[in-house]
């Protein structure tokens, strides 16, 4: 194997050494015996002195450690944005008072659209970017830097839709327009939901004329068909657009979860997403966006006690939150401050009785269904209209009809199909 540096040696003979000059014979030295205490003194001195080296080195590395360990860092001296790695091991009195609060606007209100003509990648990025702004968002402890992603705008006014994780801790908020000035605005937070991670902020765009983005309906979505990621990864690569498929609808992460007010159904896409994206654009092949990027899922995956090399890593897992799902929450934010939880008053999952498939009623817990006449045991096959077999397709409807709107469930009983009618509550309220 050839080796990166090599050693040229000389070839032949090589040079002689030069004839010793004539002279006097020198005679033999013969040196007498040594006294014991000539050595034994300088040795233990050179013990000594290196055990006091020792000494001293050991106790000043010992005092550097501790300076470093007790120093907080300091912040970088390069001018964008930044996520640290360092992080407050001490409890955080944070709260959601401390967050710069603006006041909600009933009069704003989102829609979707059904898909229009297919772009072309170049005009779908063309479209979307000057309706995405970088949202920077300073954490409470200034040393755990700041979180950095991406927002939709959403209304000509200054409303921006975001993710929940990108604010939380937080203390203040701006947002970078992504048109090419930079131009950056102090903005404040409407409401938020946690649980979805969805985030509503405004900003004043002081006579800049905004352009919101077209939501498209994400019920229209396949699994196979293309969209288009576009966000600020790493926070600093603004404007960055990736491209692939649909992977998988209504993804639920919390497969424990048995209550019907649970999680929304995620888009799963390939598209790569990474630390930035969050609460950036998803977009059709019409440019709409019909989703916010919101998560991805990373890292190694074995079996307990496999070794690491027999790991499998996980790659190309993105999720979004369906735009079409989330309208309601943000429209109830939009309008009150507050996210809400229409809520049928069950504990239930999915099931299959008699070859039918539905949600099995596990126990009542509300009052309005109960005095509808709702049971346990009852198979929930539709609801206003709409067959219902999974959790996810259950809740989907329950939140579009929202809170004090009526329900009307189509259930199997005793081999019978009834129709029982009620009205939905809030469970963040009864909470």
């Amino acid at each position: 194997m050839d080796n990166y540096l090599k050693h040229r040696w000389p070839q032949g003979p090589g040079a002689q050494p030069p004839p010793i000059p004539p002279g006097p014979a020198r005679p033999l030295r013969t040196d007498k015996k040594r006294s014991p205490r000539r050595w034994i003194v300088p040795l233990v001195s050179i013990v000594l002195c290196l055990s006091l080296l020792g000494v001293i080195c050991f106790w000043a590395v010992n005092g550097i450690a501790d300076i470093i360990a007790q120093a907080r860092p300091a912040l970088p001296d390069d001018p964008r944005p930044w996520v640290s790695r360092y992080l407050d091991n001490g409890d955080s009195d944070w709260s959601p008072d401390d967050l710069p609060w603006e006041d909600p606007d009933p009069s704003v209100s989102l829609s979707v659209r059904a898909a229009g003509p297919a772009l072309s990648g170049r005009e779908a990025y063309q479209a979307a970017l000057p309706t995405l702004v970088c949202v920077e968002a300073v954490h409470a402890n200034r040393f755990e830097g700041a979180s950095v992603g991406t927002g939709v705008v959403v209304a000509q006014s200054g409303y921006v839709v975001t993710n929940y994780h990108i604010i939380d801790e937080t203390v203040s908020i701006q947002v970078v327009l992504l048109d090419g000035t930079e131009r950056s605005f102090e903005a404040g937070v409407i409401g938020f939901d946690e649980d979805f991670d969805l985030a509503v902020l405004k900003f004043d765009p002081e006579g800049v004329e905004l352009t919101p983005a077209q939501l498209g309906d994400s019920d229209e979505l396949m699994v196979g068909d293309h969209v288009y990621a576009v966000g600020n990864p790493m926070g600093y690569l603004t404007g960055s657009m990736s491209t692939g498929i649909v992977s998988a609808l209504d993804r639920e992460l919390d497969q424990d979860n048995s209550k019907s007010n649970g999680s929304l159904g995620l888009i799963q896409t390939d598209a790569p997403l990474n630390p930035g994206n969050s609460g950036g654009a998803l977009l059709n092949t019409s440019g709409q966006v019909v989703g916010i990027t919101c998560a991805k899922i990373t890292g190694l995956s074995r079996e307990t006690g496999d070794a690491v090399e027999d790991a499998v890593v996980i790659e190309n897992i993105g999720l979004a939150i369906p735009i079409t799902d989330a309208v309601p929450f943000l429209n109830h934010i939009l309008a009150t401050g507050k996210s809400w939880r229409p809520a049928i008053g069950i504990q239930c999952s999915a099931a299959e009785v008699d070859g039918r498939r539905g949600i099995r009623v596990a126990e009542v817990t509300g009052e309005a269904p109960r005095e509808a006449g709702l049971r346990e045991d009852d198979l929930i096959v539709a609801a206003n209209g709409t067959k219902v077999a999974t959790l996810v397709e259950l809740r989907r409807v329950l939140y579009r009809t929202g809170v004090d709107g009526e329900l009307t469930c189509t259930v199997l009983r005793d081999g019978e199909e009834r129709q029982v009618t009620f009205v939905l509550t809030d469970s963040l309220e009864q909470n």
